[in-house]
């Protein structure tokens, strides 16, 4: 198994992206080889730095850089030899099994679209996350691959989202929800309740309408929706969460408090773990012919670690080609009408 790690992209490159290689490899549940790809003579220098050497670690020169703010399309086109660029096609060559990038979000779907190509069936790919609670986790998308949804986009990231679950979480038949203002039937807007029309039509195990507040408890396994509103959901929830800790620790922070803060300071502590973004490493993007991490530009190595870790469960589960006869199987009993092919805005 070898794993690419996009060397050069993030916040924080290259050192977060060399150091996660290393606390990667350095943990004996690893079993992968990793290729950093970018310019050889920075990489060097870093692990230089940080002394460490090991036969499944490799270096992949590319000469170019994607920027945070680059367009997608126009870097695409311009910059062939980036180790974004270089690093995906390796994958959709065979030369490496999955690639990590806390660089260019829109750079990496874009790429991971033109290079890797998508899965038969799949009209637009999503971005999953998990979302951790008391009895463990539900797996949102799209949060950011898709502003704008079709019905039928909606139905593929049911699908999509049903046999992630099932592979990584090892659930034998994930209830699948749909994203909404309500419960009830009625409520939703128009591409809302026609997605919940063809989501009913299909073979998976469809429990209606979720609200934003089923996120994070255990009524679903996998909320659908679109990606503007999956996006805020996200970044909503890691701020809240951030900002609530933050206020919790201030104020135990106050003398008259520190007795107090010492009894409850491992539970708290357990608690800011759970809800660490830098666990989770990085969100698969669905729906391409190959495996594609995007992780947060502002990654901790810890973040890359575990993000390489992801990909390793992701190669593992033979993923892709479990999507493919999924999409396949489940989409032979649909059928779209024009609505389902459009965006709908009221």
């Amino acid at each position: 198994m070898k794993i690419v790690v996009d060397a050069m992209g993030g916040d924080n490159a290259p050192f977060i992206n060399v150091a996660g290689a290393i606390q990667y490899l350095n943990d004996t549940r690893s079993v992968g080889e990793v290729i950093l790809v970018g310019q050889q003579d920075v990489i060097q220098k870093e692990l230089a730095i940080q002394s460490f050497s090991s036969p499944r670690l490799h270096i992949q020169h590319a000469s170019e850089v994607v920027g945070m703010d680059e367009s997608p399309t126009r870097s695409y086109k311009e910059k062939k030899d980036s180790s974004l660029r270089v690093g995906i096609e390796m994958v959709k060559s065979g030369e490496a099994d999955a690639i990590i990038s806390a660089g260019n979000t829109g750079a990496t779907m874009t790429y991971s679209l033109l290079s890797l190509g998508r899965i038969p069936g799949v009209d637009r790919p999503a971005v999953g996350a998990f979302m951790p609670h008391e009895d463990g986790a539900t797996l949102l998308l799209d949060v950011g691959a898709v502003a704008e949804a079709k019905p039928k986009n909606l139905l593929q990231f049911g699908i999509m989202g049903s046999i992630v679950y099932k592979q990584i979480m090892k659930a034998e038949n994930p209830r699948v929800a749909l994203m909404s203002i309500g419960e009830e039937s009625e409520k939703g807007t128009p591409l809302v309740k026609e997605a919940k029309r063809l989501l009913e039509a299909s073979h998976i195990n469809f429990k209606g309408y979720a609200e934003g507040r089923d996120i994070f408890n255990d009524k679903f396994d996998v909320i659908v929706t679109d990606g503007f509103t999956g996006n805020v959901s996200l970044k909503l929830a890691e701020s809240t969460f951030k900002t609530l800790f933050s206020m919790i620790k201030s104020r135990l922070d106050r003398p008259s408090r520190m007795l107090g803060a010492r009894l409850i300071r491992p539970v708290f502590t357990e608690l800011v773990g759970i809800f660490d973004p830098n666990n989770y490493g990085g969100s698969p993007l669905l729906g391409i012919k190959g495996i594609s991490l995007i992780a947060h530009g502002s990654s901790e190595s810890r973040a890359m670690k575990n993000a390489i870790f992801e990909a390793q469960r992701l190669v593992r589960s033979n993923l892709i080609a479990a999507i493919e006869k999924e999409i396949t199987t489940s989409l032979s009993e649909i059928t779209y009408t024009d609505l389902d092919e459009q965006i709908i805005h009221h």
